[in-house]
């Protein structure tokens, strides 16, 4: 990377002074409904008296699908709520917002709990004829867009209406800009209906045409979204911009038991009664489980679109499923751009924005927040180390056999200090592993490999065990077909169905316990399975890996999975065979925990430092559980002797890591029947699609995670409990490390939930809070215990980014620390961004979805020196865009040094560890802490464990 001085956040501050105020109308939701609401709601539920808040989600979905004027900018009612949910510039008639209510009372309770409870639809039209619709009334509202108030800690925390109020004002003042030029390229955005903050998605979208022939649509999107950084007076506009690709080219696959957005334009209104608008709606498709047919969620004859008077139909969605380029081009007045996800499989356009079209795009909506919102300044270095002493180098010597003798020999020395890790954390026992494999290419690679790793001579012998002994170590291979291990797993009668899904685990579970209890090899450690794609199970409740997982860990074995070689997947699959194989057993040694730590370079700092990560582990719902679980984790590294051990809340003591995850595995809870499931409530069956370029903005619940309430016919632990049980486990872990030197690393989107200390309002610096008990010094949990908090770019709340280029504009990217010169509040917020990984090694900083560049030359062929490069244009390349991860420090040692940089610079350093080639997406401690999770929740796991910086996505 050039080596550029500063970088510059899609990040915006108010100008002071100034005042920004809108009048729209405003229409709460009426106090004396919410009573009547609620009792009707709580009918048949589990529980009832935990239901305090009426759930008004689903309404606010339909509304975006229907009326994308509105703006709801509440996502529950709650009993004591006067303040408006819904604001309109222009009001909605009331008998329009009569045919809405109706159809959400009716949508409060699934066709099968209506079966199961007959007095639901007597009471529904008795609470349908006593609510008072027609004395709904809009009411005009002057709102201030900057209005806020201040917290305790020093943070400003906007009013909850300006998360959603404030971006979509200025959404609309861009779209009255002059259209977006770059170049010869021209696009006009439109205003997208959005559940938080604001979305503008270029429309019509524009066509590309890959080296094949085949025809793409894609559109560039902007989103804004209203953010507040720790102990900052100010909060922050964050704009990120990149790529929305659009389904074409055959019907559009819909995964089961999930939906796909689709964004709607049409020429007149949906609904009667109201005016046209020029915002895109948006709806979302999925398949129905009782006919097995597309269905518009919330539609069908008993949705909630089924009940509403249209002034046009809404287009048939198995239509719209079957052919998806027709309507993308228009047809009978509507134009339907289907989201392109991930899960589809491949696209002709690439994913993600360099800086080429990033920072021209972003400029060019900047105009419309004048006066009143103004860009950061850019960030500097931090002048604090940022390479941890320990990071290997590559060797130089001044000519080519000295360079590789040296090479030779330095790979040497790291695998004898593999061996002696090894045999330091297996108690100087034999590492005995066994892999099945389904691919014999697959099997030889992790021989070989293997045997690369550890610096062991030859193949170890042939046949089924493979033998190596070494000075430090002794290993032992087995080599086994997968046989049933990888198969599908078995069903009732071959029909695959969710409510079996626990009894096909638990017997393939015991099957495998079985299994190991025959083969006479008590002391393996570790199982390397070969497995099928993830796209290959099919429905994906067939795959087999969480069962294996638990099988094996009941037999105290780990494992880890590697992907059968396909260029059915994608030639990754198929072509880097030797490298998903070296990863493979990278990570079973982590599993078993040798992990060399980071030596922080810090000289401010001392060395004996210990790093400990919170991270909760949570269960969905819907998965194979079917339980919604929350459970905290905490891993701990230690610099002095690379250990790596997790707190064992039962015993009150630090376990190798390798039991850790054991432990957890066991624990996860796969129960035996579903009678308390019902199978008809969409929650689940039409969860948010899983593509990652069709996710909202963060918005006013942005410190709380995201949903409506909770699976209501499936017992969930009550929250309040969760909270008292994380911090009993926080507060017992602390107390353990009392008298060591200690930095505590945390994730704000992972963990602030179940620990609300962790919201950005309700910070304190140098404190710590537990429960309803008033804040703490830090101190009192340990006289050198530091507290520094990591935050990702999940749902926009850190900002994109891009190292400027003052003199060329050639925009690009920069690995270091980073932070505000002359900040006041927000001193203790850093940026960490880090090097381009080899994922990324064809990423040119000049790409461009629209426009041509004209590449750099190469070496050529004799006879070619006089041949110019072609231009070429980037559409179908994936973008690189690496996060921006934010470190706020918020508590240190009295006895150590007061400034937050150095642990700051620590907190970096942690993201460059010896054992990994590029830099960690979150400090090491975190990311083995976040691994876990791997142990409790059915992840896809293949082998590419770079962690590396975020992709295309962004």
């Amino acid at each position: 990377m050039p080596s550029y001085s500063t970088v510059r956040l899609a990040a915006f501050e108010r100008v002071r002074g100034k005042e920004f105020v809108r009048r729209p109308h405003g229409l709460a939701f009426p106090a004396a409904w919410r009573q009547e609401v609620l009792d009707f709601y709580r009918i048949g539920k589990r529980e009832p008296d935990k239901i305090n808040q009426v759930p008004i989600r689903r309404l606010n979905e339909v509304i975006r699908a229907v009326a994308p004027d509105l703006l709801c900018v509440a996502r529950s009612a709650t009993l004591n709520d006067d303040t408006p949910w819904l604001y309109a510039y222009r009001p909605v008639p009331v008998p329009v917002m009569r045919q809405l209510i109706h159809s959400w009372i009716r949508d409060l309770h699934t066709p099968r709990s209506r079966a199961k409870h007959p007095e639901i639809t007597e009471r529904a039209v008795e609470l349908g004829a006593s609510l008072d619709v027609a004395g709904l009334s809009w009411q005009p509202h002057e709102v201030d867009l900057f209005a806020g108030h201040t917290s305790l800690g020093g943070t400003f925390e906007p009013d909850p209406l300006v998360y959603q109020l404030l971006p979509d004002a200025l959404a609309q003042s861009i779209t009255q800009l002059e259209p977006y030029r770059f170049e010869d390229v021209e696009m006009e955005f439109r205003v997208a209906a959005t559940a938080r903050g604001a979305e503008l998605v270029s429309w019509p979208p524009r066509d590309h045409q890959d080296d094949d022939g085949a025809w793409w649509k894609f559109s560039f999107v902007i989103a804004l979204t209203v953010q507040t950084v720790p102990f900052a007076d100010d909060f922050r506009l964050h704009v990120r911009t990149g790529v929305r690709r659009w389904r074409t080219g055959g019907p559009v696959p819909v995964p089961y038991r999930r939906s796909v957005s689709a964004y709607l334009l049409a020429q007149e209104p949906w609904l009667a009664q109201t005016s046209g608008t020029a915002r895109l709606a948006v709806s979302r498709l999925a398949i129905d489980r009782r006919t097995t047919l597309p269905e518009w969620v919330r539609g069908g004859p008993e949705g909630m679109l089924g009940r509403l008077r249209f002034s046009r139909v809404l287009p048939d969605a198995a239509a719209v499923q079957e052919n998806p380029d027709t309507w993308i081009a228009g047809k009978a007045g509507i134009e339907i751009g289907v989201v392109h996800a991930t899960s589809m499989g491949g696209h002709g356009v690439g994913t993600g924005l360099m800086p080429r079209d990033r920072s021209p795009l972003t400029d060019w909506a900047a105009q419309a927040f004048a006066p009143y919102l103004t860009r950061l300044d850019d960030l500097t270095r931090s002048h604090h180390a940022v390479v941890p002493r320990n990071l290997p180098k590559t060797p130089t010597a001044k000519t080519k056999e000295e360079q590789a003798l040296k090479s030779v020999e330095f790979e040497r020395e790291r695998q004898r200090e593999r061996r002696v890790a090894l045999a330091r954390v297996l108690g100087s026992a034999p590492l005995v592993a066994e892999a099945r494999w389904q691919n014999p290419r697959t099997r030889d690679a992790l021989v070989e490999q293997l045997a690369d790793l550890l610096g062991l001579e030859g193949e170890g012998g042939t046949g089924l065990e493979r033998s190596w002994t070494t000075p430090e170590l002794t290993v032992r291979l087995y080599l086994e077909d997968a046989d049933f291990v990888a198969a599908r797993l078995d069903f009732p009668d071959g029909r695959p169905q969710r409510k079996n899904l626990p009894a096909a685990i638990g017997t393939r579970r015991r099957e495998i316990a079985e299994l190991c209890e025959r083969d006479g090899r008590p002391d393996v450690q570790a199982v390397v399975i070969e497995i099928g794609h993830p796209k290959s199970y099919r429905p994906d409740i067939v795959d087999p890996k969480f069962a294996a997982r638990l099988g094996y860990a009941d037999a105290g074995r780990l494992t880890k999975f590697i992907t059968v070689p396909s260029s059915k997947w994608g030639t990754a699959t198929k072509s880097n065979i030797a490298h998903r194989a070296q990863q493979t057993w990278s990570h079973v040694l982590r599993q078993l925990g040798v992990c060399t730590v980071p030596e922080h370079s810090v000289d401010e700092l001392p060395n004996d430092l210990e790093y400990v990560a919170l991270w909760m582990v949570k269960r969905r719902a819907d998965g194979p559980t079917r339980t919604r679980r929350t459970a905290p984790v905490a891993v701990r590294v230690s610099a002095a002797n690379g250990s790596v051990t997790g707190w064992d809340p039962e015993s009150g003591d630090w376990i190798p890591y390798r039991e850790l995850l054991l432990s957890l595995a066991r624990h996860a809870e796969v129960p035996g029947a579903y009678e308390q499931f019902d199978d008809d409530d969409d929650d689940g069956a039409n969860a948010d699609e899983s593509g990652e370029e069709d996710g909202d903005a963060a918005g006013p619940a942005a410190e709380e995670e995201s949903g409506d309430q909770q699976r209501t016919t499936t017992w969930v632990p009550d929250l309040e409990d969760q909270r008292a049980e994380t911090a009993q486990f926080v507060r017992a872990m602390l107390y353990s490390l009392r008298d060591r030197r200690v930095l505590m690393l945390s994730h704000a989107q992972n963990s602030r939930l179940h620990w609300p200390w962790l919201a950005n309002g309700r910070l304190l610096p140098d404190a710590l809070q537990f429960g309803p008990n008033p804040a703490q010094h830090i101190t009192l949990y340990g006289e050198n215990l530091c507290h520094v908090r990591v935050r990702d770019h999940t749902s926009d709340e850190t900002p994109q980014w891009f190292a400027p280029d003052y003199d060329s504009h050639d925009h690009g990217f920069a690995s270091g620390l980073w932070h505000r010169p002359n900040a006041a509040g927000d001193h203790r917020v850093y940026y960490s961004t880090g090097e381009k990984p080899h994922t990324a090694k064809h990423a040119v900083k000049t790409a461009s979805k629209i426009a041509t560049r004209i590449p750099v030359k190469k070496k050529r062929k004799e006879g070619d020196e006089d041949k110019e490069p072609e231009p070429v244009i980037d559409t179908g390349t994936n973008a690189w865009n690496p996060t921006a991860l934010e470190i706020a420090v918020l508590a240190v040692p009295e006895e150590e040094t007061t400034e937050p940089g150095p642990w700051a610079a620590v907190t970096h350093q942690l993201r460059r560890a010896p054992d990994y080639n590029v830099t960690l997406k979150l400090p090491l401690p975190l990311h083995l802490a976040m691994k876990t999770t791997q142990y409790v929740l059915p992840h896809e796991d293949d082998t590419d464990e770079s962690a590396a910086e975020e992709g295309a996505s962004q």
